[in-house]
């Protein structure tokens, strides 16, 4: 089984392939493996149901060419 560097890692590179898509993935033997895609989610979901896998994890692959910063809340000074 591999580690959790290691799986996160290759799912990283599947999911180039995949910028500004969805994606239908589950996981199997500690690793995600991409059962379906698609321009939206509608499509993705027909096209998992279609490999025969209807319950799997639906994503939504944003653009690689910009960066990711999350909102942090925090509380104002009193």
């Amino acid at each position: 089984m591999p580690t959790v560097e290691e799986a996160e890692n290759a799912f990283a590179n599947m999911v180039k392939d995949y910028e500004n898509q969805w994606i239908v993935f589950i996981e199997r033997d500690g690793m995600r493996v991409i059962v379906g895609s698609g321009q939206n989610a509608v499509e993705a979901v027909a096209s998992a149901e279609a490999n025969g896998f209807p319950n799997a994890i639906l994503f939504k692959v944003p653009s690689l060419r910009t960066t990711f910063v999350p909102l942090v809340s925090s509380s104002p000074a009193h």
